[in-house]
């Protein structure tokens, strides 16, 4: 009896012990699972973080995985949001008394670009080379080019506001209650001057505060344009058709448009971009339009803009339509910048982007690119 009973407890203990190894490896393998599980959010996180231009993972390197992937998924929830460090560079440079070139060198610098080789003097150099190698036709294609630019270049001038290099322009963009809140622009630089805007990429500006035009003067733009037909024309993008048309055949709209460039939207974008804008008079407005979304015509494909940079004014209060709005393609369909009526986006025209749908009511938009 007591041997079998010795037995019994060996037994009991036994089944104890298995079940103790069997709930350890239960466990273990729960805790393999939440591990990977976790390393594969931070890996994604990283990664959406590293297509915002965002490489700054303030998390303690002691810190468990559960607590690195909840931080680093909050930094993607916010990261478009942020105002890049560029900046902070900018006021300090400008805010100080450090004034010539010899402070946008330095700003280039810190951005990562310029490389101490002006723009025109770099792509002579690579004009010259893709020269000796694709020979003399190419060379040809290259001067009708600048030829058709030129021309073009004269053409806007006739047509909108084009400021004198004479020293006399009113280049500086200057309010006390309207600000810039900066998007990122994505992974891949801008096509052009890529070498002046690296990393950071903080390159999408949206206007804050105060609006550029009061909501009455958009009102009357809106109805001065009706009074010229805008809102009986269509044209083609893509495989959409907008409501709307060009400036150019808006002649007392383009009014307007042209007193906006001298005094604000030129200043602006020589304000935002003062790497490749030495002065407001090297900007040409061309393919400017005001463009109405409606049930209609109400979006457009994703595409990119012509111009070195672009610009959008929202005409009409958020209040007049629902959904629409510009979205990014690299921050996704559903992330649309929120700009109501008088505010505007300034940008690099090679970011992808697109109208999202209005379903109801009508959104009216100045465009250009320049």
């Amino acid at each position: 009896k007591t041997h079998y009973c010795t037995m019994k407890r060996q037994l009991h203990l036994a089944a104890l012990a298995c079940a103790a190894l069997a709930i350890e490896t239960t466990l273990a393998a729960e805790l393999t699972a939440d591990d990977d599980d976790y390393q594969s959010r931070i890996h994604q996180a990283k990664l959406d973080l590293w297509l915002r231009g965002e490489f700054a993972y303030d998390y303690a390197s002691e810190a468990d995985a559960s607590t690195i992937a909840a931080n680093l998924e909050m930094q993607v929830a916010t990261a478009s949001f942020r105002h890049g460090p560029i900046r902070e560079v900018r006021q300090r440079l400008y805010g100080s008394s450090c004034r010539g070139e010899s402070c946008l060198e330095d700003l280039l610098g810190i951005r990562g670009g310029g490389g101490g080789v002006e723009y025109v003097t770099r792509l002579e150099e690579q004009l010259a080379d893709l020269g000796t190698k694709f020979g003399q036709p190419f060379m040809d294609a290259i001067e009708k080019n600048k030829a058709e630019h030129t021309a073009d270049c004269e053409r806007s001038c006739e047509l909108f506001y084009c400021a004198k290099d004479d020293g006399n322009n009113s280049d500086e963009w200057e309010s006390r209650t309207t600000s810039f809140q900066s998007y990122s622009f994505g992974a891949v630089p801008p096509e052009d001057f890529s070498q002046e805007f690296q990393f950071p990429l903080d390159l999408i500006k949206v206007t804050q505060g105060d609006p550029l035009f009061s909501a009455e003067e958009s009102a009357q733009v809106i109805k001065q344009a009706e009074s010229e037909g805008v809102d009986k024309n269509e044209y083609k993008s893509g495989k959409y058709k907008l409501g709307g048309d060009w400036l150019v055949n808006l002649p007392e709209t383009r009014e307007w448009f042209n007193r906006a460039l001298e005094h604000k939207l030129f200043p602006i974008l020589h304000h935002l971009f003062p790497e490749i804008i030495r002065s407001t008079s090297v900007l040409r407005a061309h393919s400017v339009s005001l463009l109405k979304y409606n049930s209609t015509h109400p979006r457009t494909d994703i595409h990119i803009d012509n111009g070195i940079l672009a610009m959008t004014l929202a005409m009409s209060p958020q209040s007049d339509y629902v959904g629409g709005g510009t979205f990014y393609e690299h921050m996704g369909a559903d992330h649309v910048l929120p700009m109501d009526v008088g505010h505007g986006t300034f940008r690099p025209g090679s970011v992808r982007h697109g109208g999202h749908r209005v379903t109801a009511g009508s959104r009216d938009l100045h465009t250009m690119e320049s």
